[in-house]
């Protein structure tokens, strides 16, 4: 009997021995935390389309979002990032098309995989997904008017990702902190409860507080935004710059955040500002990407990685196709049909794309077809300009923390 309680006893030991050796998402070994980064996925649940010919001209005609294949699309992400096991998975809003309230249900269903697989998942909503009365449902050659929700319907159908686990939640927005790792807050930062795109002054006096505890306790800070903190392109300013980022980017720099991570441009692109901020390219748009952060004590590091869809064989030239057809076809719309108009047709749609995909690099200017554009247009050619003043790669970072 002795015999069997001292091997038990061992037995115990072992085991115990054995799990403070395994490496934990929580707690990595290294101070190495991964968080995948993803952005305006702009899902719609399937039985909101029939396809028919409404919705399909309406997709066709907008701005190259991958639509006709977004169920396809979402559910390969959601795959990848579960098999990939990051440890955490942020979304930083315009979860749904128009914030439809089945879109946010079965999106959520989604997301359960993932955590059901052991990657946590923080989400924030975006411009497209409160009260949104564009909210419908498509059928044949045209829509009805479906749901939308409320903030405090959001905050219930995404309880389980963010919401719940929150260290604290702003009582006047959807904001909301939570601890991704030890040592690490993740400050998720709401201006479209408000419906204006700023941060009301009660959930500054939030911000601050959150930023004076993470102090308090040593951690240091990433934050979260669907709306943008920084300028990243002068023709993108109202409406897609937080209304007073001023004030936010203030309280940031003071309390020395590490990044601010955005979206709501679609572009992907960062600015190495007092304060960082990574905007990652929308999901739903060619190359269909996402951001994969690093971070460990000494450095940031951020690169992206396009979603594979096995169930669509040809994805990734289909959706490059069809966003590359949608800006051709707005070229022509302006310019009109001919030989010269669709070769800048062709010229534009070739630099939106890789402007678009953070690689304004990879363009080739000809200045030719630049001359012709502005002796035909007037907005197009500062877009062109401001592309090409910009000129960079913004598909990767490394950043040397203190």
């Amino acid at each position: 009997m002795k015999a069997r309680i001292i091997f038990l006893l061992l037995a115990a030991l072992i085991l115990a021995a054995a799990f403070l050796l395994l490496p934990s998402a929580a707690d990595p070994e290294d101070g190495e935390v991964t968080v995948a980064v993803a952005t305006d996925l702009h899902y719609l649940a399937s039985e909101l389309t029939d396809f028919g010919e409404f919705y399909t001209g309406l997709v066709t005609e907008a701005d190259g979002k991958a639509m006709p294949h977004i169920e396809e699309l979402v559910r390969a992400f959601a795959e990848e990032i579960a098999a990939g096991g990051p440890d955490a998975l942020v979304l930083s809003g315009d979860l749904t098309f128009n914030g439809e309230k089945l879109s946010h249900e079965r999106l959520a269903e989604i997301l359960a995989r993932v955590e059901a697989a052991g990657v946590p998942v923080y989400v924030i909503p975006g411009n497209h997904d409160l009260m949104n009365p564009s909210a419908a449902r498509f059928t044949g050659d045209g829509f009805e008017l479906v749901e939308s929700v409320t903030a405090e319907e959001f905050a219930e159908i995404y309880a389980a990702f963010g919401y719940d686990e929150a260290l604290s939640r702003d009582a006047g927005s959807l904001s909301y902190s939570a601890r991704l790792a030890p040592g690490l807050r993740l400050l998720c930062v709401d201006v479209n409860a408000s419906g204006g795109g700023w941060v009301p002054d009660g959930s500054l006096l939030w911000v601050e507080e959150e930023l004076r505890a993470a102090r308090a306790a040593g951690e240091r800070v990433l934050a979260v935004s669907h709306q943008n903190l920084y300028m990243h392109n002068p023709l993108f300013l109202s409406g897609y710059v937080i209304s007073n980022s001023a004030q936010l980017e203030e309280l940031y720099h003071e309390y020395g955040v590490l990044a601010n991570l955005s979206g709501h441009i679609h572009l992907q692109h960062f600015r190495t500002d007092r304060v960082p901020e990574i905007v990652t390219e929308s999901l739903a748009v060619s190359p269909n990407r996402y951001g994969l952060l690093t971070l460990t004590p000494e450095a940031l590091d951020y690169a992206v990685r396009s979603v594979d869809v096995p169930a669509v064989p040809g994805f990734a030239e289909w959706s490059a196709g069809f966003f590359r057809d949608t800006a051709v076809g707005q070229a022509l719309a302006e310019l009109g049909e001919g030989e010269t108009e669709r070769r800048l047709a062709e010229f534009y749609a070739q630099a939106n794309a890789l402007y678009f995909a953070g690689e304004s690099d990879g363009i080739v200017w000809d200045e030719a077809l630049m001359d012709e554009w502005s002796a035909r247009s007037f907005f197009t050619p500062m877009y062109l300009e401001s592309i090409q003043d910009d000129g960079g790669n913004y598909t990767a970072l490394h950043l040397a923390l203190e």
